[in-house]
């Protein structure tokens, strides 16, 4: 391999890691985490979650929060304009949909119409088993958030479940 050819070889890698170096920043920034999740509903975060990340794929974007401990996650996605879930499409996200055998270890506990931000909301309380053969408890909140459709998901272990913070959480949606 000749000069040149390393050169542009070793700038192209150091390019390459600045870039990934840059999106990792922008991903995890706390404030781009917290105005993103705040552009799709306002809310009151619990006091033992914080940022997590952001991600926009195609026409849907994700914010999420986890726990001080890391064993709880919460995040806000927002999905493209004029699609609503149906039942189909949260049992995909109840069951993960990543394998025959998570769906027939996930188990529907309830399904329940909420009011969120003065509109019908449908929540979905699911368990099941996680990669690492551990119990969680899923809640799933479909809502009309402020630019449309949104999905709330909050994953907790089933031992440390927790169904005040879970509710108070809702109950703060505006």
């Amino acid at each position: 391999m000749n000069k040149q050819a390393i050169i542009y070889l070793t700038m192209s890698l150091m390019f390459g890691m600045a870039v990934l170096v840059i999106l990792g920043q922008r991903i995890t920034d706390p404030d781009r985490v917290n105005a993103v999740a705040h552009r799709i509903a306002d809310f009151n975060l619990p006091t033992n979650y914080q940022t997590d990340y952001v991600v926009d794929v195609g026409d849907y974007t994700f914010a999420a929060y986890k726990s001080s401990d890391e064993q709880s996650h919460l995040a806000f996605v927002e999905i493209p304009a004029g699609m609503i879930p149906d039942d189909e499409v949260i049992a995909g996200h109840v069951y993960g949909g990543w394998s025959r055998d998570s769906q027939r270890r996930a188990t529907v506990l309830s399904t329940e119409e909420r009011t969120v931000r003065g509109q019908p909301a449908t929540l979905t309380i699911s368990e099941r088993v996680n990669g690492e053969d551990r119990l969680y408890r899923s809640a799933y909140l479909v809502f009309e958030g402020q630019d449309g459709t949104a999905v709330l998901v909050i994953n907790q272990p089933a031992t440390q479940w927790n169904a005040e913070l879970v509710d108070t959480f809702i109950d703060s949606i505006e």
